[in-house]
Parts: C-alpha cells; sequence; structure tokens
C-alpha cells in the first residue's frame, strides 16, 4: 500500500519537475585550445557568447571577471580581493592564495549564458583554459593545461557586484589537447 501510494505521488509530481518544452538550450563545446595560432591559455580578454551578450547585466559581468582574471594572471591579489565577496577574502588569505594562483595563467575565458539565481543572484556558465604548474593543478588532474567548465555566482555585496563563494560540484575540467 505504502509503495503504490509512493508511486502514485511520484507520477503525480513529475510534470511539475520536468523542464518545459522548448526550453532547452545547447550548451557549446569547450574549444580545444583557443585555436592552432595561439597557445594555451589563449586570449586573456573575457568574452561573451550572444546568450550572454543578451543579459542586461551583461557588461558589468564581463568587467568584474576581465578583473578577476586579470588579477590572477598578474599575481594581484589586492585586485582580486575587490572582485569577490567578503566571505571569500576572509577564506582565502593572501599566503593561500598565491600558493592556489602562484603559477597559474586563465585564458579563453567565454561567458556561455547568465541566469537569474536565486535571492537576486546571477549564476554564470561559462569555460576557460587554465595552465599551472603540476604541482598547482587540482590532485585528480595533475597536468599543466586544463580545459575548465565552471558555474560562478555573482551576488550584490555593498551595492557592487562580485563573485560569490563556489557552489558545490560547479565545475569540471579536462585535459587540453591541440
Amino acid at each position: 500500500m505504502v509503495l503504490l501510494s509512493a508511486v502514485g505521488v511520484g507520477l503525480w509530481a513529475r510534470p511539475l519537475y520536468r523542464t518545459p518544452a522548448g526550453s532547452h538550450e545547447r550548451v557549446p563545446e569547450i574549444p580545444s585550445f583557443p585555436n592552432s595560432a595561439q597557445d594555451a591559455p589563449g586570449s586573456q580578454r573575457v568574452s561573451l557568447d550572444e546568450g550572454a551578450r543578451n543579459h542586461p547585466d551583461s557588461e558589468v559581468v564581463q568587467q568584474l571577471l576581465q578583473q578577476h582574471f586579470d588579477a590572477i594572471n598578474r599575481r594581484n591579489y589586492q585586485q582580486w580581493r575587490g572582485t569577490v565577496v567578503r566571505a571569500k577574502r576572509l577564506n582565502q588569505p593572501y599566503e593561500q592564495w598565491i600558493d592556489e594562483y602562484g603559477t597559474t595563467q586563465d585564458g579563453t575565458v567565454t561567458v556561455h549564458r547568465i541566469t537569474r539565481g536565486p535571492k537576486g543572484t546571477l549564476r554564470l556558465i561559462m569555460s576557460l583554459v587554465s595552465t599551472q604548474s603540476k604541482e598547482d593543478a587540482p590532485e585528480d588532474m595533475p597536468l599543466t593545461c586544463l580545459r575548465w567548465r565552471v558555474v560562478y555566482r555573482v551576488v550584490s555585496e555593498d551595492g557592487e557586484l562580485r563573485l560569490g563563494q563556489g557552489l558545490p560540484d560547479s565545475s569540471l575540467n579536462n585535459r587540453c589537447t591541440n
């Protein structure tokens, strides 16, 4: 009897959790590298795909990301601090930050989509190429070049947009290929 009730409730609720028809957007593939004329990590300019460019906050988001990745690529901790929320600054003091980003170069940063999240936040669906020493690479993928697909959270803090704390399971990486 309990099993039949559970199945009935499941069948009743199933339409509530479906994605509406026609709302499936194709998520672009991550390019292998920028192109054969460039070395990894590729261009250091943050770019927006058409879907992201059409979002009303696209220019502010692009500027925020450009400052963020420029700070990482130039090892400018103070500039990086200006792009992230207070909690992230507190949780990542300079010594830890330089240990994690000391050899990192990020490029080919592309924002594929910008969507609204809960409580006025934004979600950025992005891809990028990252180079680093093997020692600074993720433990599960100790390579000098990685392609990333990530979701970044953007929140308003003190009247400005900032990159929020990371979301669980919000990044995938893969080895670079030419």
